[in-house]
C-alpha cells in the first residue's frame, strides 16, 4: 500500500504542475492583451492630445497680456459699464487658464511616454516570466488604473481648451480694439 501511494505522489505533483502552467498561460494571455489595449488607448489619447495642441500658446499669452495691461496702464474712470466690466473679467479668466493649458498638455503628453515605457517593461516581465509572477494582475490592475487617469486628465484638457479659446475669439476682438482706442485717446489727449 506504501508503495502505491509513493508511486501516486509524483504523478499527482506532476499534474498539479501542468495545471497551474496552464492556469499561469491563461493568465499571461489575459494580461498580455490587457497590456495592448492599454497601449491603444495611450495611442488614440496621443492623437487627441496632439489634436488640441494649442500651436501658439506663447503668443495668446503674450497677445493677451498686452491688451490687458493697456487697459490697465489707460483706463482711467470713477465708473465703470457694468456690461464692459464682465467682459473684461471673462476676458482676463480666459487669459489666466492659458498657463495652466499648457502645463496640463505637457504632463498629459510626459504621462503618455512614462506610460508607454511601463507598460513597455511590464509587458517584457510577463512575456519571460521575470520578477514577482504572483503580482502580474496587481501590475496590471494598477496601470489601468493609470491610463484611465490620464483619459480623464485628457478630458478635462480638450474641456478646457474649448471653453477658453471659445471665449478669447470672442473677447479679443473686442477687448484688443477697446486697448488701442484707449491708447490712442491717450495719444490724442497729450
Amino acid at each position: 500500500m506504501k508503495k502505491l501511494i509513493m508511486r501516486f505522489i509524483p504523478s499527482v505533483f506532476s499534474v498539479l504542475s501542468i495545471l497551474l502552467a496552464s492556469c499561469s498561460d491563461l493568465n499571461k494571455k489575459d494580461q498580455l492583451t490587457k497590456i495592448d489595449e492599454m497601449n491603444e488607448s495611450l495611442d488614440s489619447i496621443k492623437t487627441v492630445l496632439l489634436e488640441n495642441k494649442i500651436d501658439t500658446i506663447t503668443q495668446l499669452m503674450f497677445a493677451t497680456s498686452q491688451v490687458e495691461q493697456r487697459i490697465k496702464t489707460n483706463y482711467v474712470s470713477d465708473t465703470i459699464n457694468m456690461e464692459l466690466a464682465k467682459k473684461m473679467n471673462a476676458f482676463k479668466v480666459s487669459r489666466k487658464r492659458l498657463r495652466p493649458l499648457g502645463k496640463s498638455y505637457n504632463n498629459i503628453n510626459h504621462g503618455v511616454e512614462e506610460e508607454k515605457e511601463a507598460l513597455r517593461l511590464l509587458k517584457s516581465d510577463i512575456e519571460n516570466g521575470s520578477g514577482g509572477r504572483n503580482k502580474y494582475n496587481e501590475y496590471v490592475m494598477f496601470e489601468e488604473s493609470k491610463v484611465h487617469q490620464l483619459r480623464m486628465l485628457l478630458k478635462d484638457y480638450v474641456s478646457s481648451k474649448s471653453k477658453t479659446i471659445t471665449e478669447l475669439d470672442k473677447l479679443y476682438p473686442e477687448m484688443n480694439e477697446f486697448s488701442l482706442s484707449l491708447l490712442n485717446k491717450k495719444d490724442n489727449q497729450q
